[in-house]
């Protein structure tokens, strides 16, 4: 019996000094040099009132290359399916390539990372697919937008590049993370068949309790889509919220979570049977 409760009690010593570590590990800024990928799904009547079925798996990389500056990779594969197999669409979306100052304050405690980047246009328009279904590869990258409350459109954005300058901040105390992130972009076609040039503004922020292993958070999110025109199929900016719950277990990180659109900001929230809504899940290996 003696035997058995010591073993118990070192099981359980050995359990807090990991759950202890791992929570002492945890910063809210991505490592030095990381791969990450993130899956996000969204199965939804979004178009035309047709049920629109929505896989993207993105890929990003982070690589230190001098003490404060960090290359960041973006990249993503959009895939979506309208009615029951009507039509379905995959393609590659733009890479963002990123340079990034990071400084860290407070033994860490603090961190802000202000960067330039700049997204290579990689999603082209196939003519001969858009004779035979036109409209298709434009429905699938307007999905992939939608589905992340209209952020990031420098990635899905067809026949366009654009000029990003992104900007980050955190706070890492014992027990609590907060992290904001601004970024603002002009996005610039390459086609006639593109919009014309527009910027975007996006921002989001927040905020998770450090209980172990387990991050439970929450996200808010604006984006306003086309500053120099009001118009993205009749709303300017887009709220959403999203709670999620991160993992830790040395190097490596897991993140779920459920996003859901609140409409546009000036009108608060609102019920509605079409919301659209996403889940995403991803894993960060840091290096």
């Amino acid at each position: 019996m003696k035997t058995s409760s010591r073993i118990r009690a070192a099981w359980l010593l050995a359990t807090c000094l990991a759950l202890a570590s791992t929570a002492a590990t945890a910063q809210v800024r991505e490592p030095d040099n990381f791969l990450g990928t993130t899956l996000v799904f969204s199965s939804a009547p979004r178009l035309n009132n047709v049920s629109t079925r929505h896989f993207s798996p993105t890929l990003s990389a982070g690589f230190k290359v001098s003490d404060h500056g960090q290359l960041r990779l973006d990249w993503g594969l959009p895939y979506t399916s309208m009615g029951s197999g009507e039509w379905s669409h995959v393609g590659p979306s733009n890479l963002l390539l990123g340079l990034h100052h990071v400084s860290t304050a407070v033994n860490d405690t603090l961190f802000l990372r202000v960067g330039a980047a700049v997204a290579v246009p990689i999603a082209m328009r196939d003519d001969s697919l858009q004779d035979a279904e036109p409209g298709v590869e434009g429905a699938n990258y307007a999905a992939a937008t939608a589905v992340r409350g209209l952020a990031d459109p420098w990635l899905w954005a067809l026949d366009t590049t654009s000029v990003v300058l992104p900007l980050a901040a955190g706070v890492d105390l014992p027990g609590f993370q907060l992290r904001g992130d601004v970024a603002l972009g002009m996005l610039v076609p390459l086609s006639r068949a593109s919009e014309d040039t527009h910027f975007v503004a996006q921002a989001s922020a927040e905020a998770s309790l450090g209980l172990g292993l387990l991050e439970p958070g929450v996200r808010a999110q604006v984006v306003s889509p086309h500053l120099t025109e009001a118009r993205w199929d009749g709303n300017d900016s887009q709220l959403s919220l999203e709670p999620f719950v991160r993992a830790r277990l040395g190097a490596a990180s897991f993140r779920a979570g459920v996003r859901v659109d609140l409409g546009r900001p000036e009108d608060g929230p609102r019920p509605g049977a079409h919301r659209m809504w996403a889940f995403s899940a991803g894993v960060l290996l840091g290096l």
